[in-house]
């Protein structure tokens, strides 16, 4: 009856031991929003396409990439997508400008309403604004 008892004890002072040995990391883990490293980033992409222009027209499109108020210069990609209806007429890549601005020129060859998508890929996020344009 003893050596039950003592396995008992010795089981229980086991697995209280074994529950309570994580306690340091989960405690860690559970307040890693006081370290300030895991700060929350946004995407924010402002597209700037004209309303109008005309066939031959050079034009230019623009994006602001920009996370928490602060710009972002080194985004992992910026591409521009022209769309008629719904087939993709081209992608093109961007390159950065300066603060934060990624922009192209594209040139429409032919008249008609077209949709502009900027695909952009930064901190880990992805972001997909579009505009429209008017080609006369």
């Amino acid at each position: 009856m003893k050596l039950k008892f003592l396995m008992f004890a010795m089981i229980l002072a086991l697995s209280a031991l074994s529950a309570c040995g994580n306690g340091g990391e989960m405690e860690a883990e559970m307040n890693h929003d006081q370290s300030g490293e895991d700060e929350v980033r946004s995407l924010e992409v402002d597209l700037e396409v004209p309303e109008t222009a005309g066939t031959g027209e050079a034009v230019e499109f623009t994006a602001h990439v920009h996370s928490n108020g602060e710009n972002v210069t080194d985004a992992d990609k910026v591409m521009f997508e022209v769309l008629q209806g719904k087939e993709s007429l081209e992608m093109i890549e961007a390159e950065h400008d300066q603060n934060g601005v990624y922009s192209i020129e594209y040139t429409f060859d032919e008249a008609g309403t077209f949709t502009v998508i900027s695909h952009v890929d930064a901190l880990q996020l992805h972001t997909m604004p579009q505009a429209e344009i008017t080609v006369e």
